[in-house]
């Protein structure tokens, strides 16, 4: 299984644990970069991120990685914690 998903604006990502998605990037001004998550691994969950959060998937512990071009096209990274 892959130890870091890239999920892209508008398309979910299917990996072998779940199906992930993100609703919202809110990247304003004067604000903490967010990240509403949503993931389907057999139970619906939404958390609310910021990089470096961590969340459960089943029994493995994951975090938000990074954001690239948070402010436009943005891509979302989550990676598996050892």
């Amino acid at each position: 299984m892959a130890s870091e998903i890239s999920i892209r604006r508008g398309a979910p990502t299917r990996a072998a644990i779940a199906l992930f998605g993100v609703i919202d990037v809110d990247a304003r001004p004067g604000y903490p970069l967010t990240v509403r998550l949503g993931f389907d691994d057999g139970e619906e969950h939404r958390y609310t991120l910021e990089p470096g959060d961590t969340f459960r998937v089943r029994d493995e512990t994951w975090v938000l990685h990074r954001v690239e071009d948070p402010a436009n096209d943005w891509r979302v990274f989550i990676r598996k914690v050892e």
